[in-house]
């Protein structure tokens, strides 16, 4: 029998991991004291509620089944008083899930800790109610102390809402924006918006966070969706380095094969570039902001910049989720071997200058989701959420 084993993983003190060398000897300057620590442990979700109205509501709508439901991505956001509140998104991949965005508790019990939605129960919408939340893949939060929470609109791979773009402010759990996503942004019943990318054009001190950019990667239709949230417009691009790639859908995890055959997964950006990979694929890519960002290239055609986009280099394995630090290191996990590396985008992408980071590879089996989180301390720390089946 299968048993779901997840974990919220973090990796302490990161920063002080600073890139001083291009040549790939010792590319990082002093060693974080400890490595990989493992913060939340689930052998099976425990969804909360606030009151037990809630939680009959979930179960005679078949809407409270732990036994189908799975986290796939982390982040974590510190309060003022250094409080610290941990994210996890879980999709309605089918019926069973009461919400599907949750803050981690305190409260532990023989599974795991239990969860509660986010920002309350009547939030998600389990009747079909498109003002709600429908199912979320990834969330992002900025500098701006704001949630973004990209709706795919999806419950067991039918488009029951369009997507769309939430913002939360996180001093008050307020909506504050909502954008659904235009038609000509996606394909309906085909698409699947996931991982929201920020670039916070205008941030603080100085700045008054008006201006930000999201780049959404589209990974079962081949596509990135830029939004400009200035002037509240979206658009698409579309490129073959975003298919994926036949020869790299088939997957060997600790020994488990699998086919997934999806496309532009994960997105970074360093604020100059976007960098982007499908998850079946072993390539790395890359495109210029300022090509994505200007509204009026894509305005005859989603595949009007084919020459802005460029190969970086190859892997050994696929990776899935990725993120970038305040030093322009990119953080993924490879599948097979399983091994989390760093690459800074100021080097070739070879293995010469890939970055091996220690962690137990059943630890890292399955790493769905990946941030990077100042603490109150100015400390950057990468979180990760891993999935394992055994």
């Amino acid at each position: 029998m299968l048993r779901l084993t997840v974990r919220l993983i973090l990796w302490l003190q990161l920063i002080q991991v600073s890139w001083v060398s291009v040549y790939g000897c010792e590319p990082f300057g002093p060693r974080p004291r400890r490595g990989l620590e493992t913060v939340k442990q689930w052998r099976r979700l425990e969804f909360g509620f606030a009151n037990a109205q809630d939680r009959l509501k979930a179960e005679a709508a078949g809407n409270l089944q732990p036994e189908v439901s799975t986290p796939v991505d982390v982040d974590v956001h510190y309060k003022v008083n250094g409080q610290r509140r941990i994210f996890v998104t879980i999709p309605r991949f089918g019926k069973g899930v009461p919400y599907t965005l949750a803050l981690v508790t305190d409260q532990q019990t023989r599974n795991g800790p239990v969860l509660m939605p986010y920002p309350n129960f009547a939030w998600h919408n389990n009747n079909n109610n498109c003002d709600s939340i429908t199912s979320v893949y990834n969330v992002a939060i900025s500098e701006c102390n704001e949630l973004w929470v990209m709706d795919s609109g999806i419950i067991d791979g039918q488009q029951i809402c369009p997507p769309q773009l939430l913002k939360f402010d996180l001093s008050n759990d307020r909506l504050l924006h909502r954008f659904r996503l235009p038609n000509n942004t996606y394909i309906p019943h085909a698409s699947l918006l996931i991982a929201p990318n920020l670039l916070v054009q205008d941030p603080p001190p100085c700045g008054k966070c008006k201006h930000t950019m999201i780049y959404i990667p589209d990974c079962r239709f081949h596509g990135l969706v830029m939004y400009d949230h200035q002037i509240n417009a979206a658009w698409r691009a579309e490129h073959r380095f975003m298919y994926p790639d036949p020869d790299y859908g088939r997957y060997t995890i600790a020994g488990e094969s699998f086919t997934l055959m999806n496309g532009i997964f994960a997105a970074s950006n360093d604020k100059r570039n976007l960098y982007f990979h499908p998850k079946a694929s072993v390539s790395e890519y890359a495109v210029p902001l300022s090509v994505l960002n200007r509204r009026e290239n894509w305005a005859n055609s989603v595949d009007a910049m084919e020459d802005q986009f460029k190969l970086l280099g190859k892997r050994n394995s696929q990776c899935a989720a990725s993120a970038m630090d305040s030093h322009n290191n990119l953080y993924c996990v490879n599948f097979n071997p399983i091994q989390l590396f760093a690459w800074n985008t100021k080097t070739p992408y070879t293995k010469r200058y890939f970055i091996n980071l220690p962690g137990n590879a059943s630890e890292l089996e399955f790493v769905s989701g990946i941030k990077v989180v100042r603490n109150p301390m100015g400390q950057e720390e990468l979180w990760l959420c891993s999935i394992r089946f055994q």
